[in-house]
């Protein structure tokens, strides 16, 4: 029998989250671009924008565990710069694709391209800075 470790747990969290949260956004691209049809910018700003709440959410209790209070300075403020970085590589992806394909697939698949880029990167920063175990008992 394999035992699987918290770390590996908390990864399997973390994918898990990212299967959620992912097509979430995809979803919420498609409506405000084909739908609603708003530009691609705001589309994309849009779709990020509420993605990225039960995204920490999720994050922040499923996958770290915390259950102390939400620290402004040093979850949330870092956890939306983050996503704002997100937001900046991913709006210049789908508003170059719309330029060249103007088409709704080309938009969505902008856009996962720009955020499997920075997923990686976003859990070692989310691990080692914004929900460590040491920054949540040093508050």
């Amino acid at each position: 029998m394999v035992k699987v470790t918290f770390l590996a747990k908390k990864k399997l969290r973390y994918i898990s989250v990212s299967v959620f949260t992912a097509p979430l956004g995809q979803v919420l691209l498609f409506l405000f671009a084909e739908i609603i049809n708003l530009s691609a910018f705001t589309s994309n700003v849009l779709a990020v924008l509420i993605a990225t709440i039960p995204n920490y959410l999720l994050n922040r209790f499923w996958v770290w565990k915390i259950k102390n209070p939400h620290s402004f300075r040093h979850e949330i403020l870092p956890y939306w710069a983050i996503a704002f970085l997100g937001l900046i590589i991913s709006t210049i992806f789908v508003v170059v694709a719309d330029s060249i394909w103007s088409i709704w697939i080309a938009l969505n698949i902008a856009n996962a391209i720009a955020y499997a880029l920075l997923w990686v990167a976003k859990y070692f920063i989310l691990e080692m800075y914004i929900f460590s175990e040491t920054k949540q008992k040093g508050r």
